[in-house]
């Protein structure tokens, strides 16, 4: 009895937390709505089937399938487990205890797709970290990008909160559909640090309805991208949608913070809803990496593209050795929207790097226009001695305008060169290229 009382009480904090509506209101949607997320009915510790320090995959496999709400309790050692996935799954609540360190065992994950933890096609599943360490062995991963922390396919109904995933061989957390299944629906996740995994701290391939919140994915390293988040679609049939990350942080990434690779969406795919709000940027991309240098790349096909709307709303960018946005997308997909946009001491490698720099789509084939950009309220702070635009065309004159890019920005830029730089492009097939800007002494 004692051990439902600790959960219901932790479950009353982080549902509070995360959805005022239930502030004054628990002990009534406490029973409407709270037992579906959480289910009560069999709770176990997972060492009363078992632990030794060399592999407890047996115990937490057997716990988890057999009970509602798994106790993966604080021993004397770490959990050390071998790969665990999970099918079908429906109802479950794991509960990590304070201070509780589960780790990949050494030696264990030979196939490139081996997980820490892998769900498919699961349900009504709640992680709850209490702020506990997943990680795994990077330095032994020296094939593949695939083995990830957590990996949801196909998945419903998911909330992962409090805990941190590191040292993974792909992905800190990858989202994705299975087979039928095109894409995971309903899925939170809440006050999670994604450190030092090799190739991304988070992937979005196929979801919907999806919400991550104060959120931390940082120093990504080990094979490309290295994003600190990469929402990049495999097929047409994919979906990206109401897609948000709400203060969340992309810090010291080697590639850049925010990746949108929607390159392999078309016209004939859903239209995308992706959202930043209050979201945070630093010191993203290495030298090393060979993929474009910004904090920000946005990226589509260049013909046939696919529509939505993506917005950034309240973003902050402090510190960057390159430019803000780096893009090929044409001004007819999606629209991007910058609101309430601060990006101060960009541009630090070197000079002749410009703020925004927007490439012709096809080096070899008429393309474009590029552009479909608006900004609202937004201040730039650089100092050296650049274009805040550089748009880039082809020698074979492929460039078919740009069009679309629209607002106004504050520039705070002692040695602007000139707001707007054409290279291998000529400006007068631009439409509707009308931002401005108010030079800040």
């Amino acid at each position: 009895m004692r051990l439902k009382v600790d959960i219901l009480r932790s479950m009353k904090k982080l549902l509070c937390n995360d959805f005022p509506f239930f502030k004054g209101n628990m002990p009534l949607y406490c029973i409407i709505l709270c037992f579906p997320l959480f289910s009560l009915g069999q709770s176990i510790k997972v060492s009363a089937y078992g632990f030794n320090a060399s592999d407890n995959k047996k115990f937490v496999y057997e716990a988890i399938r057999n009970n509602d709400t798994i106790i993966i309790d604080k021993q004397n050692s770490e959990w050390l487990v071998s790969p665990l996935k999970f099918r079908n799954l429906e109802n479950k609540t794991i509960i990590f205890e304070k201070g509780v360190v589960f780790r990949a065992k050494p030696n264990a994950f030979v196939a490139t797709s081996d997980c820490l933890l892998k769900f498919v096609n699961c349900k009504n599943i709640n992680v709850i970290g209490n702020g506990a360490l997943l990680t795994m062995n990077k330095e032994e991963y020296i094939d593949g990008e695939w083995r990830m922390g957590l990996s949801f396919m196909g998945c419903k109904n998911v909330l992962v909160n409090n805990l941190t995933i590191a040292n993974s061989g792909g992905d800190g957390i990858y989202i994705d559909g299975y087979k039928s299944l095109h894409y995971s629906e309903n899925i939170r996740i809440n006050n999670v640090i994604s450190t030092n995994n090799k190739r991304q701290g988070i992937s979005i391939i196929s979801a919907k309805d999806v919400w991550v919140k104060n959120s931390v994915f940082t120093k990504t390293k080990g094979t490309l991208p290295e994003a600190g988040l990469d929402i990049e679609p495999d097929k047409e049939t994919d979906v990206v949608i109401n897609v948000n990350f709400e203060h969340c942080a992309f810090t010291n990434n080697y590639h850049s913070g925010i990746v949108l690779g929607l390159d392999n969406l078309t016209d004939k795919s859903e239209p995308v809803s992706i959202n930043f709000i209050n979201c945070y940027l630093s010191m993203n991309h290495d030298i090393s990496n060979r993929y474009p240098k910004a904090e920000i790349v946005i990226s589509s096909r260049p013909y046939n593209a696919v529509k939505g709307e993506v917005t950034f709303n309240n973003i902050t960018v402090d510190g960057s050795n390159w430019g803000l946005i780096y893009s090929r997308k044409p001004s007819n997909a999606y629209n991007v929207t910058f609101k309430n946009l601060s990006a101060i001491n960009i541009c630090q490698q070197k000079d002749d790097m410009s703020a925004i720099y927007l490439e012709v789509p096809d080096y070899f084939k008429s393309s474009g226009p590029i552009g479909g950009f608006s900004f609202e309220n937004a201040y730039v702070k650089f100092d050296s001695k650049s274009a805040f635009f550089t748009i880039r065309g082809s020698s074979l004159g492929t460039l078919n305008g740009v069009k679309d890019i629209t607002g106004h920005v504050i520039l705070e830029a002692p040695n602007l060169t000139e707001f707007k730089q054409y290279i291998k492009y000529n400006p007068n097939k631009n439409a509707n290229f009308s931002i401005n800007y108010t030079l800040k002494n």
